[in-house]
């Protein structure tokens, strides 16, 4: 046997692509889907890649979604048997959401689907819309022609506030942090690194990115619960962003003084363990231990007991000096809205 073929993945090992949707599968696939009133688009669809694109779909607040958006329904079949429902849903502001789940018949696919309505992925939270975006899955023990007994696992989060689009990413892995985006929409904003940490311990200090600011949300438990808990401090998060974006950058530090240097004091507390070590690895050079006490053995199995902890950690901890808050001397978060506060500045002083 060629083992160095198999290792290497040749073309010959991978599985066939499926062939094009036949004009039969097609009709037999969206069959429950037109019975729902949804049509075909088949100059949307992609055939060889077994995609089917249906027309859109318009609400307003007025009808059953509850929320002025432009629905698209897409069918994804990759092979026979398996299917893949996808919903978005954007408003008029350009946010947003997904829902999708998968399963082997598309109609109790799209059935679970429409058990969710659209109003139900979008949030206000202090007058800022909030795009959740799902994945439904079927309840554990739950029947599978039962399209209520789902659970809801988040998958993205996007707001915009005062010039930043703010975007949650949940993990995709058990025991990993969320991830918070912060992007400006231009060029020469500037953040405090601590402005999502003084929330508390579940959230980590922002780092600099290419496009912009990227930081970490923690929360506890698994499947529906974490998503839960996830979304929860979601919603926390974008409150505490609408506050302080919405002021001056000096008003944050008067107000959250006290939590910023609380941040500070969190950051250097790998810095100081690490420093307490030594001191500590020191200061027994100068007391005589015997070599047969249980203490000399437990010192020797400590550094590589350390190492392997250190190294187990999911999210190991930043070795750094970190910066004293201080009071932010710019007039504005962004440059946009810094030209917008200028004329109102001038007539306040005229």
């Amino acid at each position: 046997m060629n083992y160095a073929r198999l290792l290497a993945g040749s073309p010959g090992s991978e599985t066939p692509p499926a062939q094009p949707l036949t004009h039969h599968e097609i009709l037999t696939l969206v069959q429950p889907f037109t019975r729902r009133d949804f049509h075909i688009d088949l100059g949307a669809s992609d055939r060889i890649n077994r995609r089917l694109i249906f027309k859109p779909v318009i609400h307003d607040e007025g009808d059953a979604a509850g929320v002025a958006a432009h629905e698209i329904l897409q069918l994804d079949n990759p092979r026979p048997g398996f299917s893949v429902v996808t919903r978005t849903l954007t408003l008029g502001c350009g946010l947003s959401a997904l829902l999708e789940t998968q399963g082997e018949e598309p109609g109790a696919l799209l059935a679970r689907i429409e058990t969710v309505r659209p109003q139900q992925q979008f949030r206000s939270v202090e007058g800022t819309t909030v795009a959740l975006s799902y994945r439904l899955a079927p309840r554990a023990g739950a029947a599978p022609d039962d399209a209520a007994a789902v659970d809801r696992e988040l998958l993205r989060g996007e707001a915009r506030i005062a010039g930043f689009t703010i975007v949650l990413r949940a993990p995709q892995v058990r025991g990993y942090p969320a991830e918070i985006d912060i992007t400006p929409q231009a060029a020469g904003a500037k953040l405090p690194e601590d402005l999502l940490a003084v929330m508390g311990w579940a959230w980590s200090p922002l780092r600099v990115r290419k496009t912009g600011w990227c930081g970490k949300l923690k929360a506890r438990g698994s499947g529906a619960e974490l998503s839960r808990a996830i979304e929860a401090r979601f919603e926390q998060t974008i409150g505490h962003l609408t506050r302080t974006l919405s002021q001056p950058p000096a008003a944050y530090h008067d107000t959250l003084a006290r939590a910023r240097w609380g941040v500070a004091l969190r950051r250097a507390l790998p810095l100081l363990f690490f420093a307490s070590l030594i001191v500590g690895a020191a200061g027994l050079t100068l007391v005589d231990i015997p070599q047969d006490s249980i203490i000399n053995l437990l010192l020797m199995g400590a550094p590589p007991l350390l190492m392997i902890g250190a190294f187990g950690m999911r999210d190991i901890p930043s070795m750094e000096i970190p910066p004293l808050p201080r009071r932010i001397d710019h007039a504005a978060w962004h440059p946009q809205m810094e030209a917008a506060a200028a004329p109102a500045l001038d007539a306040q002083t005229t």
